[in-house]
This record gives C-alpha cells, structure tokens and sequence, in this order.
C-alpha cells in the first residue's frame, strides 16, 4: 500500500477481504476499562477511541432515560426498566431488568413503540458523521432480544416452545419496529450492527429448529432492508453460533462478532467460511483476557492476525472487556494495537 487508509476505507475493504495497510481493530470497553485506560494514558474518557486508534465509531438512537424512581434506573423506549446503577458495573454495563412490559402471552393496553421517529436520532449529525473518517456503526437491538425484554427470558423460551402464534405476533412487531428504525436513520452510517444472543457456551438458546421457525424468515426480511439502505449488515451474537454460519452467509450477513474462541473454533470458521464472512473479535474476554499476561494476550492477537492473514478481519475483544479483567494485560493488547497503527504510518 503507498498511503494509510482512513478508518472508514479500511474497514470497508477489510469486510470485502481486499488489501488494506494494516488490519482494523475496535474495542468494547466496560466503564471501568474504559476509565483504567483513560488513566493510563492521561487522556479524557472521551478522547480514549481516537487515541487508540479504534476504527469504528458506534452510534446509537435515543431510547433510553433516567427514571425518577432511583439514580441509575433507566427507562428505555419500550417501557422496559433497567438498573444500571453503579452496583451493577463490577460485571459491567449492560445492567439488570427490573420490570417486563409483558409478563404475560398478550398486548392488554400496551403500545408497541413507533420506530418511525426522528426524535430518536436528534443527538446525531449527518455531517458530523459524514466528516469524520471512523467507520460508523449503528447499532440496532435484534428481535429476539427486544422480544425477551418485553416478556422476560424465561417466559418468552416458553411462548417459543408452547405458544407459538404470540410468540410469532411479538416478533413480527419486533421487526415492524426495526423496519420503521431503519427508515429513520441519519445519513453518515456505514453499517447497522444488529445485537442479539442465540448461543450458548455449547449450541443455540433455542436450538437450530426454533431459530429457522421464528428468527430465520424475519432476518431475511430485516437484513435485506438494511443491505438496501446501502449498509454493511453486521451481527453480534455471544456463545456458540458455529452451526448458523451458513444460513448468515446465504441471508446476506457480512461481519459475524464476537466470535468467542471459548465457545467456537476460530481456526474452523475461517476455514470453512471465511471466503464468505467476514469476524470481528476473537480474542479471548472469558479467558486471556481475565486469566492470561500480557505476552498471553499479544500472543493471541499474533495468532488470529495470522489465521486471518487474507483479510475479512477486525482485531477486538470477544465482547466488551470486563472488569475483572487483568490491567496489565489489557494495556498490553492496546499498546500492540497502536503498534500497528504506527506500523501503517
């Protein structure tokens, strides 16, 4: 390569497995991370991505509020209620659910939120996205997850296995909203991260039966209106998703994260799809990331660079870093990234 790309050309071509001068990376910091790194380096919180180097800028739609009931109780756009207090970041910051819309198989008086709303996206500025050179990624919450949000974990696995056509109405609403979000998305976005969790450490939640039933049909239809809006589709899913890769290769799927290594064989999956999909991820937040050192943690990031060395790659933790993490070896694989950042220069 004769020049450094920037961010967003760097990404788009490693997605499309074509030469780039140095991989893309990006992490998912927990706060607590995210405040060792700042402190670390004697940067501003804020300032920590471009400082690192991330190549991915992630934005979100406005859906979430600070309830009057208790400092760090949240109401999000659908009525779901969360704790996200302090107490809860020493596994991280995703919070708990303190109350479900739906704790029982029917709508009642509930109404379904409209994704068709401006309001959600007023934080966000089309030219400031455009003008920055970061990859932008929109994360949008997937049907599954929003569905068991609204009924509670257990109670929507039992609608999947005994109630079938509400547990069908509940998605299809799920998708109607994300259809609607997508119509509302500022200019400035190159791919829509779609976050939901079908694995296990072992196989699927649902298993693969229920995920081609309920979720299979519904991707397809939300995955194509996102490819039409001219973004990159991407998919979060933790845990063991090995079995899906090729129903995600034929509904058009481009960038599979995390990519968990506890739970699947990275060295199987670029052999066996890598020509067609592209991971994101990959080193170990459940393993070397918590127990390993920093030579542990660098040594990973060299082994996946090289199973990866044809590109269809972005280097990151499988999943936000955690708490419990070592700080020594989380500084170790950011001072490698940077390396390569300098390398390309």
């Amino acid at each position: 390569m004769t020049r450094s790309m920037t961010s967003r050309e760097r990404v788009h071509r490693a997605i499309g497995r074509k030469a780039v001068d140095r991989v893309p990376y990006s992490f998912d910091l927990t706060s607590r991370i995210a405040a060792m790194l700042a402190q670390r380096y004697g940067v501003l919180e804020e300032e920590l991505p471009l400082f690192l180097g991330d190549d991915l800028l992630y934005v979100s739609g406005d859906e979430i509020a600070e309830s009057s009931a208790s400092p760090g109780v949240m109401l999000d756009h659908f009525g779901v209620l969360w704790d996200r207090s302090g107490k809860n970041q020493t596994i991280g910051d995703w919070g708990t659910i303190l109350r479900y819309p739906l704790p029982e198989p029917g709508f009642g008086g509930y109404v379904f939120p409209c994704g068709a709303n401006p309001g959600i996206f007023a934080g966000l500025d089309s030219a400031v996205l455009r003008k920055q050179d970061r990859f932008v990624v929109l994360h949008m919450t997937g049907l599954f997850d929003i569905c068991w949000h609204l009924r509670g974990f257990e109670n929507y696995m039992a609608d999947m296995a005994g109630n079938e056509h509400f547990a069908a109405m509940l998605m299809d609403k799920a998708l109607a909203y994300n259809l609607d979000f997508l119509n509302s998305v500022p200019d400035g976005v190159d791919g829509v991260r779609v976050g939901e969790d079908w694995g296990l450490q072992r196989g699927l939640i649902m298993g693969l039966r229920l995920w081609g039933k309920f979720l299979k049909p519904r991707l397809r239809v939300l995955y194509t209106a996102i490819q039409q809006k001219g973004f990159r589709v991407m998919i979060h899913s933790c845990g063991d998703i090995a079995e899906l890769m090729p129903d995600l290769i034929e509904l058009g799927v481009e960038v599979v994260h995390p990519v968990q290594p506890e739970a699947m064989d990275v060295n199987f999956l670029q052999r066996e799809y890598g020509r067609d999909i592209s991971f994101y991820g990959a080193l170990g937040s459940q393993s070397t990331l918590v127990y390993g050192g920093p030579e542990d943690i660098v040594g990973e990031a060299r082994n996946r660079l090289a199973i990866f060395k044809d590109g269809g790659y972005i280097l990151g933790p499988a999943g936000a870093i955690p708490t419990d993490a070592r700080p020594e070896t989380v500084i170790a694989l950011t001072d490698y990234a940077m390396g390569l950042k300098g390398a390309a220069l």
